[in-house]
C-alpha cells in the first residue's frame, strides 16, 4: 500500500491480465484502495470480449444487490469505501423522504376536523376551514395520496434524461411551492390543491432518490442506505407528531406546519452543490470522465479505471437486452405473468393491510376509545415505527424473506382483529396497545420488505418497470384507504366493525405468500426463475470493454449543465 495525493496523481491503470492485491479498511481518506483478484480489462485487444461483470453477477450474487453493485464485480464494490461527500449526497437526497413522513401525518391531528358538522363550531375544534364538510376533508387529505402516484410515474423520464440530482434539485422547488399554497390557503379547496402539488414532489423524490441510493451505494453500507427512505419516512412522522405539541389550537399554528416544508426544499437546493451526480448514470450517458470525476468524490482512492470499466461494460450488456427484447412487452407476457401478480400482490399488500388508515385517522380511532388526547398515542406510535424500521434494516437477512412476512403480517391480522373489539367495548388501553403491536409487527415484515420481494422476482432488465408497475399498486391502494376508509367508518355504515376489511386482506395475503410466492432469500436470479420453470441463461454474451485509461482517468470537472 502507498500513500497518495488524490488530488494530484491520476487513478493507476493496469495491462491486461495484471491482478493486484486485497482491499482493507482504511481510515485515512489518502490511502489508495486495491482490488483483490479482478482480472484487468480495461485496455483489451481488438477482438477480445472480456466478461461482463453484470453477467458473473446472475449466478454469484446471493444477496439483494444495489444497482451499483448489480452493475460491478464484487471485489470492486469492497474498495469502494465511501468519503464524506457520499454520506453527504445520501442525506441531501433523504430530505424529500422526510418530507414524506410529514405530510403523511401532518393533518392527524383531532382539532383539525373535529365538529365540523356542528351548527355551531365549538371553541377549539374544526380549527382549519370551519364548517368544511367530511367529503372535503377526505379531498384534502387524499390530494396528496393522488399527487405522490402522479409524481412517482412522471419522474422516471426527467430522472433519466437530466440526471437524478437535477431532478432532486427541481423537484425542490415543487416542495416548497406546495407548502406556500398550503400555508396560505384562504380555502380547502386551494390546500388541497397544495397537498397535490407536495404529493408531486414526495413522489418524485421518493422515486428518484431511491434510484440515486442504490446506484451510489457501495457494498458495506447496502443495507444502512436501503432501509433510509423507510427511516427518513419514519422520523418525519415523528417531527411532525412532535409538533401537534406545540402549535396548539390557534388559527395560525397550524399554517406555520403545513408551511414548513419550504424550509426543507430551501435546504436541499442550497446544500445541492455539494451533491454529486451518479457515476453509473453519467456512464450510461458517455460521459465517462465526468463519471470518473464524480467517483473520485464519492470513493477513497482505488483503481477507477477498473470500475468504469466494468460499469461501461454493464451499461452496454443492458441495451443490448433491451434492444432484443421489449421489457413492457416482457413484463406482460406469460412468461413473467405469475411474478408479476406476486409483485402486484406485494406492493398492493402494503397498503391493503390498513398501516395508512392507522397513519392518517389514528386521532379519530384513538378517540373513538375515549381517549381525549390521541397526540400521546400518536406518538407513541411514530417512536414504535421508527424503532421497528431501524431494528428491520438489521435483522432483514438474518432470516428467511417468507417467515418475516407471514409471521409479521399474522401478527397484523390478530392485532387488527382486537383492535375491533377494542373499538366497540371502548378499550383505550387495549386499542393503544393493538395498534402499536399492529404499526411494529407492519415496520418488521410487509413496509420495508414488499419492494425487495418484488424486486428479486425479475431479471436487471426488467426491475424498472415492475418496480413502476408495484408503484401504482402502491399508490393506488393508499388512495382508495385514504378515500374509502372514514366512509366506511361512519356510524352509519360499517362504524367500528370497518377495520375488518383489513383483517380479511391480511388473512387473505398470508395465505398467498405460504401457498404461491417462493423464497427468494439467499438466492440468485437464475435459481428463482427455476422455482416458477423458467430456463435462464447462466451468462449472457459478454461485451467489449468501452474505456480506455484516458477517457476513465476522472480528472475533468463536470459539465456546465450539473447543478
Amino acid at each position: 500500500m502507498v500513500a497518495l495525493d488524490d488530488k494530484n496523481l491520476p487513478a493507476p491503470s493496469l495491462q491486461d491480465g495484471e491482478r493486484i492485491s486485497t482491499p482493507r479498511q482504511i481510515d485515512d481518506e489518502d490511502v489508495y484502495v486495491d482490488i483483490q483478484d479482478v482480472k484487468a480489462s480495461t485496455t483489451p485487444s481488438k477482438n477480445t470480449r472480456a466478461p461482463s461483470y453484470r453477467s458473473l453477477h446472475r449466478t454469484s450474487s446471493r444477496q439483494t444487490l444495489s444497482r451499483l453493485e448489480s452493475f460491478i464485480h464484487p471485489e470492486h464494490s469492497k474498495a469502494l469505501l465511501p468519503t464524506t461527500v457520499l454520506y453527504v449526497s445520501v442525506i441531501i437526497s433523504l430530505i424529500g423522504s422526510f418530507q414524506t413522513g410529514w405530510l403523511l401525518t401532518q393533518l392527524n391531528f383531532l382539532p383539525f376536523n373535529k365538529g365540523c358538522d356542528a351548527v355551531e363550531i365549538a371553541p377549539e375544534t374544526c380549527i382549519m376551514f370551519p364548517g368544511h364538510s367530511k367529503h372535503e376533508w377526505t379531498m384534502a387529505m387524499a390530494g396528496w395520496v393522488v399527487g405522490a402516484a402522479v409524481g412517482a410515474v412522471v419522474s422516471g423520464y426527467p430522472a433519466d434524461k437530466y440526471g437524478r440530482k437535477r431532478t432532486m434539485f427541481f423537484n425542490a422547488f415543487i416542495m416548497i411551492v406546495g407548502a406556500v399554497l398550503q400555508a396560505t390557503a384562504q380555502s380547502i379547496y386551494l390546500l388541497a390543491l397544495g397537498r397535490l402539488i407536495s404529493g408531486i414532489a414526495t413522489g418524485t423524490a421518493i422515486n428518484v432518490s431511491n434510484v440515486f441510493i442504490s446506484e451510489i451505494s457501495p457494498l458495506q453500507l447496502r443495507g444502512m442506505f436501503s432501509s433510509g427512505i423507510q427511516i427518513g419516512v419514519a422520523i418525519g412522522s415523528l417531527c411532525v407528531t412532535s409538533t401537534h405539541y406545540i402549535i396548539g389550537t390557534g388559527h395560525y399554528g397550524w399554517r406555520i406546519m403545513v408551511g414548513t416544508p419550504i424550509l426543507f426544499g430551501l435546504i436541499q437546493i442550497v446544500f445541492m452543490p455539494v451533491m454529486t451526480q451518479s457515476p453509473v448514470w453519467l456512464v450510461g450517458q458517455g460521459r465517462v470522465e465526468e463519471a470518473g470525476a464524480a467517483m473520485r468524490k464519492l470513493y477513497r482512492p482505488t483503481d477507477y479505471n477498473s470500475v468504469l470499466n466494468a460499469l461501461a461494460q454493464s451499461h452496454e450488456e443492458e441495451q443490448r437486452e433491451m434492444a432484443v427484447v421489449k421489457p413492457w412487452a416482457a413484463l406482460f407476457s406469460r412468461k413473467y405473468a405469475l411474478q408479476l401478480l406476486i409483485a402486484i400482490v406485494m406492493c398492493s399488500a402494503q397498503q391493503l393491510s390498513g398501516i395508512n388508515a392507522v397513519m392518517y385517522y389514528s386521532a379519530t380511532i384513538f378517540n373513538q376509545t375515549g381517549i381525549s388526547d390521541p397526540r400521546v398515542a400518536n406518538t407513541i406510535l411514530n417512536v414504535l415505527r421508527t424503532i421497528a424500521i431501524f431494528t428491520a434494516a438489521r435483522i432483514m437477512d438474518k432470516f428467511r424473506r417468507k417467515t418475516l412476512l407471514v409471521g409479521g403480517m399474522s401478527v397484523m391480522a390478530i392485532a387488527s382483529g382486537v383492535l375491533v373489539y377494542a373499538l366497540v367495548h371502548s378499550k383505550s388501553a387495549l386499542a393503544v396497545a393493538t395498534v402499536s403491536i399492529f404499526v411494529a409487527a407492519w415496520g418488521l415484515s410487509i413496509g420495508p420488505m414488499c419492494w425487495m420481494v418484488a424486486a428479486e422476482l425479475f431479471p436487471d432488465f426488467l426491475k424498472a418497470n415492475a418496480g413502476s408497475v408495484g408503484t401504482m399498486c402502491t399508490w393506488f391502494f393508499d388512495t382508495l384507504v385514504t378515500i374509502f376508509y372514514p366512509v366506511l367508518a361512519s356510524t352509519d355504515r360499517m362504524g367500528n366493525y370497518a377495520f375488518f376489511i383489513f383483517t380479511g386482506c391480511l388473512v387473505a395475503i398470508v395465505l398467498f405468500i405460504v401457498v404461491i410466492v417462493p423464497e427468494t432469500s439467499q438466492k440468485t436470479y437464475v435459481e428463482i426463475a427455476h422455482s416458477f420453470g423458467i430456463e435462464e441463461q447462466e451468462h449472457l454474451e459478454p461485451v467489449d470493454a468501452k474505456v480506455n485509461s484516458r477517457g476513465s482517468s476522472g480528472g475533468t470537472t463536470p459539465r456546465g449543465d450539473e447543478v
